[in-house]
């Protein structure tokens, strides 16, 4: 549908609409997130180029390239910083769309498929506002990135495209923190399938890991967050197994009509891990998908990262649960791909319709955090 030249152009420029739709004060006027508040813009403005773009952020402890440059590139012009944040986070939205359309995927084999993970990308329930148009939150759609790249198929690139594919694992691995530690699962592919490829592609994802190993280690300073409380267990089940496919407002409509005190919230979340581990795990022995088996691994490898490393200890959502979130859409999407039993496709199938119109709802209007997007200042 979309391979006409002519169409092509007016659905990346619908994307763009979308993306300038949901918050048009971030394009004409001041967005919610102030460049200038950030340490990254700060040390920029005191330093060179080349210090601006290496800096760590002290209290993080691994490196964000992306946000590096991006807050270097403000300094240049100080009354047009806040603009230069938000262009240059849509202009990445567009080219990860761009390299998710043009791309030849494992997964996403076909138009139809790369239009909806796409919009998935674009406006399914996990990706929260919190991430919206800022450079500071870039490394979750890096994050989201490094997945899609995990499914390259590299059978049909030539040398130059497996280099340039190669330097955007390292790219995108060295601007998030999520994306370097999807190293492992690179190694799981290799595992699953050797080939000099696959080995090399896992040495790229595998610096930006060391690189942010040997940060975290020299500024060891983050230690209040590995702190625990029940509520993180409710909090993993409603934001990365409930909310990626009904959203905010259905599950908490259901939550107050029925009157569910903290006590059964947390029977109910261990209840709701134990069936998805369950039917996961089902899944996987009687498929015997090698991509199903790296989307899953991918899927426990973030949700434990997120779940052990976030801020909180009572609180795994926001953006702790936008690329856990995403990942299982993606895994309903293989299911639905490889399942044969006709009740199985329906309930996938309709779990992914859910994902999308419960996504585009809250996209500007249903939005559990509407202050961000709002433009109070038109």
């Amino acid at each position: 549908m979309v391979k006409n030249r002519f169409l092509l152009p007016f659905f990346f420029l619908i994307l763009a609409f979308l993306i300038f739709f949901r918050s048009p004060c971030f394009f004409l006027g001041d967005g919610y997130w102030q460049i200038k508040e950030y340490a990254f813009y700060d040390y920029s403005l005191k330093n060179n180029f080349l210090k601006s773009i290496l800096y760590v952020y002290d209290y993080a402890g691994y490196f964000e390239l992306s946000t590096n440059i991006i807050s270097k590139l403000a300094t240049f012009s100080p009354i047009f910083s806040e603009k230069i944040n938000t262009y240059s986070s849509s202009l990445i939205y567009l080219a990860i769309f761009s390299y998710i359309y043009f791309s030849k995927s494992l997964i996403f084999t076909n138009d139809n498929y790369k239009i909806l993970i796409i919009l998935l990308f674009l406006f399914s329930p996990p990706m929260t506002p919190e991430i919206w148009l800022n450079a500071i939150h870039l490394k979750a759609y890096f994050g989201i990135f490094t997945f899609i790249l995990l499914f390259q198929d590299f059978n049909i690139l030539s040398g130059y495209k497996k280099t340039f594919h190669r330097f955007l694992i390292i790219f995108s691995g060295l601007s998030s923190i999520y994306s370097s530690i999807f190293a492992p699962i690179f190694f799981l592919k290799f595992f699953l399938e050797k080939n000099k490829d696959n080995f090399i592609n896992f040495l790229c994802s595998l610096l930006p890991l060391i690189t942010n190993i040997f940060l975290f280690l020299f500024s060891l300073n983050n230690s209040d967050r590995l702190s625990f409380s029940y509520g993180k267990i409710e909090s993993f089940a409603y934001n990365i197994l409930i909310r990626p496919f009904w959203g905010s407002s259905i599950p908490k409509f259901f939550h107050e009509k029925l009157n569910i005190t903290d006590h059964y919230s947390i029977i109910i979340a261990l209840f709701l891990i134990i069936i998805a581990s369950l039917i996961i795990f089902y899944k996987v022995l009687k498929k015997k998908d090698n991509l199903l088996v790296l989307i899953i691994a991918s899927f426990i490898l973030q949700s434990a990262f997120v779940f052990i490393g976030s801020l909180y200890p009572n609180f795994v959502g926001g953006r702790y649960a936008v690329i856990p979130g995403f990942i299982l859409i993606s895994l309903v999407i293989r299911l639905f791909q490889l399942e044969d039993d006709h009740k199985y496709k329906y309930l996938f199938g309709f779990l992914i319709f859910m994902s999308l119109i419960t996504g585009l709802l809250e996209f500007k209007y249903f939005s559990p955090l509407p202050n961000i997007i709002e433009c109070t200042k038109l």
